[in-house]
């Protein structure tokens, strides 16, 4: 060692520069906002609902929820949509 001092050279470090990002679709930005934005300080628009039947088909109702891992409402919403013709 000489102890003499060198410059370092970054004119070569060409591989640093950022690099143009693909812009998101409009379903992927949707989702990312839903996950980043700020969670509403509003209650919840729920309702209960009871609902008095056959245990023939209550019960089968509850099979279909259960075997397609889906809860009562959400499950009540695709049967809905379904006999609307929106699904």
């Amino acid at each position: 060692m000489s102890g003499e001092r060198t410059s370092l050279n970054f004119d070569d470090l060409d591989d640093f520069e950022a690099k143009p990002s693909a812009k998101p679709d409009k379903a992927t930005r949707k989702k990312v906002d839903q996950v980043a934005s700020f969670p509403s300080r509003e209650a919840p628009q729920t309702k209960q609902m009871n609902i008095t039947g056959d245990a023939s088909v209550l019960d089968r109702f509850d099979r279909m929820c259960k075997e397609d891992r889906r809860s009562r409402h959400a499950m009540l919403e695709i049967l809905m949509d379904a006999y609307e013709g929106k699904g």
